[in-house]
């Protein structure tokens, strides 16, 4: 089978380009931007912008598309971010339909539920997509599947199947979730210990795989079974939690954010606040296995990580944090040291 993959260069990308190309298929990579390393092989690389209306060119004579491209870590300019990820996933499934493709597999996320404090537990796939507004990129995963669907029922020569994972965690992720686990103190807001849900990297590209085989359509939830306490994250990743009130959460997000030293905007606290694990039933039930557990995803991640701290925009080494004191890491990143001291309080007030 000769199968496009757009964002090739990226972390679930370049992961998939290879495994694709391992069992037999023919792949097409597409990113704006080359992979590190070469792929060779069987893959063949195109610098291409999803954007661009060519895309249906560079897609004929594919048989199925699997799009990743999206922009995951939260941008200040909304106006790109939504270009990226609602205007250019519409491009490549309308690309891909005036190519003939017979297949697009869209990699959404779990986040595309919301996090509500009414939300199913655990979600399904017959669950409301409510993205939380004022967090971009849970509202834009949303909206994309609200333009999806209607579209993919006037358009049944192609086959739409919809992956919606919770985190994923892997060797050498990077992104805005991954920075706020490295920070000095997990942060959680009072009254509120959610369970959490981690998928490794492996078992997505295996799931991508397992999709493209069997021909499966609709969309599928995806996350090993069961999930984790908000105490068994804090004791995996050992890092102490502080506990914030929810006005105090909420505020200090949302100036760090306007500050630039934030992750991410700050509807991301919901998220922290209230429940959004999935169920895989209907995943399971077509025969697929994960190989790796929440615990394992997570604490793969967590040794890998463990020596590092980030604060802000800055990532430095525990070792250098000893040296330089945490206040000097904070001046580094643009913290305030009142913010710092007021942070250490109320963490070894918990």
């Amino acid at each position: 089978m000769k199968v496009a993959v757009t964002g090739a260069a990226g972390f679930v990308g370049r992961r998939l380009v290879r495994a694709l190309a391992a069992t037999g298929h023919e792949v097409l990579a597409l990113d704006v931007a080359a992979p590190a390393q070469p792929f060779g092989g069987s893959v063949t690389f195109r610098r291409v912008d999803v954007l661009e209306g060519s895309l249906a060119v560079e897609l004929e004579a594919v048989e199925a598309v699997v799009h990743l491209a999206f922009q995951m870590d939260p941008i200040r300019d909304a106006r790109k971010m939504r270009r990226v990820n609602i205007d250019g996933t519409r491009n490549v499934f309308e690309c891909a339909e005036e190519a003939g493709v017979g297949r697009v597999v869209h990699l959404s996320s779990a986040v595309a539920y919301g996090a509500h404090a009414d939300n199913d537990f655990p979600l399904t796939e017959k669950s409301p997509l409510r993205g939380n507004a004022d967090f971009g990129y849970a509202n834009m995963k949303a909206e994309v599947e609200e333009w999806l669907w209607p579209w993919a029922d006037q358009h049944d020569g192609v086959a739409v199947t919809v992956l919606r994972p919770s985190i994923i965690l892997g060797p050498g992720v990077r992104n805005f979730i991954t920075k706020s686990f490295e920070m000095p103190r997990v942060v959680s807001v009072s009254g509120h210990r959610p369970p959490w849900q981690f998928t490794h990297v492996d078992d997505v590209v295996r799931v991508i795989q397992h999709v493209l085989d069997n021909d499966l359509d609709g969309p599928f939830n995806v996350a090993p079974e069961g999930w984790l306490s908000a105490d068994e994250v804090e004791a995996i990743l050992g890092r102490r939690s502080v506990r914030l009130p929810e006005e105090v959460a909420f505020a200090l997000a949302e100036r760090m954010w306007e500050a630039g030293v934030g992750h991410a905007d700050a509807g991301i606290v919901h998220f922290i606040m209230h429940p959004w694990v999935v169920s895989v039933d209907r995943l399971v039930g077509t025969g697929f296995r994960f190989l790796h557990s929440n615990r394992d995803a997570l604490a793969e991640f967590a040794a890998a990580s463990r020596p590092w701290v980030t604060l802000g925009n800055v990532r430095a080494r525990r070792s250098t944090v000893a040296g330089i004191g945490l206040l000097g890491l904070a001046a580094a990143a643009g913290i305030t040291a009142a913010g710092v001291r007021a942070w250490r309080r109320r963490g070894d007030d918990d």
